[in-house]
């Protein structure tokens, strides 16, 4: 904020983008600027509303000539806005050299505000500085202490007229008029804070939007539209084996739970069935393991038998 980046020529449009842009985007324009060099008109075509120029680049790649480009160039004299085939305006928010030449052949010293865009400028009105802080120094601005004044006053104002609603909107439009003669617009976009700081006003004709009241019963308010979701669909995946048994044991528990007296005095129903299997499987395991016990000891003592047989024949 404290240094300035020096202009590379004595054009007053090179200058007017010094003041309002930061250093970053400016010296992208001293680039077109400087590019505007290998520039040259060829041909002219002056219609009722609009002035075209063809403007022949030339162009060098990895030290080689290649050939020349050709750009078409649109001249509005009563405007004086330019439409380039390039487009690096609307792409960039940066205006092309192909302009730029056309604007010293049309004797333009200085461009529209269109083309200085308040997203790049280092001059645009932030509310946020305003505000007392702890850490700021600039508390004892002039600017400062005529905000922390005016709001004062308009606090004091505006509680006296909330009490009644004939005088809220009296003072409503009011505020208005003041609007409109200090250059105020809601959207602040035409706000700029010059060098002395003083603000530039656009004098263009501001238009009024109607506002519809909320909660009207002829606004219609559609829901959002439905949006895929990323990541995996909604499938029937795979399931492992213990997922499966204990979902099937959960819809037995509540089928057990959800069972009419009717069956419970009828027919057996099918989990009580499925219960006696269980218990008739288990006792079948227990008597299994006890009959290999039991033949295990078996086998042992026979073979006891046999080795002490043995023994005795040798002695």
């Amino acid at each position: 904020m404290n240094t300035t980046i020096a202009c590379g020529s004595q054009s007053p449009i090179e200058r007017q983008f010094q003041v309002e842009y930061t250093h970053a985007k400016f010296e992208e324009v001293q680039t077109e600027f400087r590019s505007r060099m290998n520039c040259f008109i060829k041909d002219t075509l002056k219609e009722d509303l609009w002035n075209t120029y063809t403007v022949k680049e030339e162009r060098m790649w990895e030290g080689n000539r290649v050939p020349d480009k050709f750009y078409k160039v649109q001249f509005d004299p009563i405007t004086q806005t330019t439409t380039c085939s390039c487009h690096l305006f609307e792409f960039r928010g940066i205006i092309c050299r192909h302009s730029l030449l056309v604007f010293g052949q049309e004797d333009v010293y200085s461009v529209p505000s269109q083309y200085i865009l308040r997203r790049w400028s280092k001059n645009i009105r932030r509310r946020h500085t305003l505000i007392t802080a702890s850490y700021s120094n600039s508390t004892n601005e002039p600017r400062m202490q005529r905000y922390k004044l005016l709001c004062k006053r308009f606090y004091e104002i505006a509680e006296v007229a909330c009490e009644s609603e004939e005088t809220s909107t009296e003072l409503e439009k009011e505020l208005n008029c003041l609007g409109t003669k200090f250059g105020f617009s809601s959207s602040m976009t035409n706000n700029i804070i010059s060098d002395a700081g003083q603000l530039r006003y656009d004098n263009g004709a501001c238009t009024s939007i109607p506002l519809t009241p909320v909660g009207t019963s002829d606004v219609l308010v559609h829901s959002p539209a439905t949006v895929k979701r990323k990541g995996r669909p909604r499938t029937n995946r795979l399931k492992s084996t213990v997922e499966k048994k204990t979902k099937r044991r959960k819809s037995t528990s509540l089928t057990n739970t959800s069972t009419p007296p009717t069956e419970q005095c009828g027919e057996r129903p099918s989990n009580v069935i499925e219960c006696d299997h269980r218990e008739q499987f288990e006792a079948d395991t227990i008597q299994l393991s006890q009959d290999t016990e039991m033949g295990h000891f078996g086998f042992m003592s026979l073979l006891s038998a046999v080795h002490n047989n043995f023994d005795n024949n040798i002695n």
